[in-house]
């Protein structure tokens, strides 16, 4: 009896957060925040996909760019089947062990820690682990309904960014009035990005021990820091602060503020990522 309970009182709690109304985001998941969610045999593929989610798409309102962000675990034997998003935007990061990644055009690569994936709308994706560690990854979805299918198809930006061919770039006082230097490692940066992209950049971070990132607001992109390894203070709009570590989630979407600094003793490395709602520009 006591195990039917728990069964009934789990799927209420899944159904409860899968369907729930749109509902604006907070700024700050602490690992302990995050919500798990299991999916099975996700677009026709093979056993379970863990998730420990900050938020899903299912309730994100529709001015959000950024519709998810869960740190997914693949066991031995379990695969994500190859399928494409119509107007959705989908990238894997690749935390601890390794998988095979598959592109729209049915290349594979093998994939290990700090390697980064996307599938714009319309490209393919799959990912699947035939190794006997756990294959932990990010996955955040972005949305995009202005983006042309045809210029996509016309002109396919990659999809496979290995930890290897990733380029530095190193900003100064970040945020303008931060402290030290943000080390990145990049897959792309917004610069390049166009109006058919709804992802603009996403780079691997470090803080020093005592440096920051200032605060400061985007005005139309949404920005979110993952945090990997270290500790760290973030503060939010309100100036209100928290203390993160791994598996902590922020995000400031269009027009709030945040800032980062690495309070530890050892380097704070964190993905940031950064997107834009093209739709809401019509």
């Amino acid at each position: 009896m006591h195990k039917i309970f728990a069964v009934i009182l789990l799927l209420a709690v899944m159904a409860s957060f899968a369907y729930a109304d749109p509902i604006k985001h907070g700024q700050c998941w602490t690992v302990s925040e995050l919500t798990e969610l299991d999916k099975e045999n996700v677009a026709g593929g093979k056993g379970t996909l863990h998730g420990d989610f900050a938020f899903i798409r299912d309730n994100a309102r529709d001015e959000d760019a950024i519709k998810e962000i869960g740190f997914m675990t693949l066991k031995h034997g379990a695969f994500i089947g190859l399928h494409s998003h119509a107007d959705n935007e989908d990238a894997y990061l690749i935390i601890s062990g390794t998988g095979i990644f598959t592109d729209g055009n049915g290349n594979a690569y093998v994939v290990g820690p700090g390697d980064m994936t996307i599938a714009r709308p319309g490209q393919s994706h799959g990912l699947a682990n035939l190794n006997s560690d756990e294959l932990i990854f990010l996955d955040i979805i972005a949305k995009n309904g202005a983006a042309d299918l045809e210029a996509i198809k016309a002109n396919p930006t990659p999809q496979y960014f290995p930890l290897a061919k990733l380029f530095d770039k190193n900003v100064e006082h970040a945020g303008r009035t931060g402290e030290g230097t943000l080390y990145g490692k990049f897959a792309f940066r917004r610069e390049q990005a166009d109006s058919n992209q709804a992802i603009k950049e996403i780079g691997l971070m470090t803080l020093k021990p005592g440096d920051s990132i200032g605060h400061h607001k985007h005005d139309a992109n949404e920005d979110t820091y993952i945090i990997l390894s270290g500790t760290g203070t973030f503060t939010d709009s309100n100036g209100d602060e928290y203390i993160v570590g791994p598996q902590s989630v922020t995000i400031a979407v269009a027009g709030e503020s945040h800032a980062l600094k690495n309070t530890g003793k050892e380097d704070l490395v964190f993905i940031d990522l950064i997107a834009q709602n093209h739709a809401l520009k019509k």
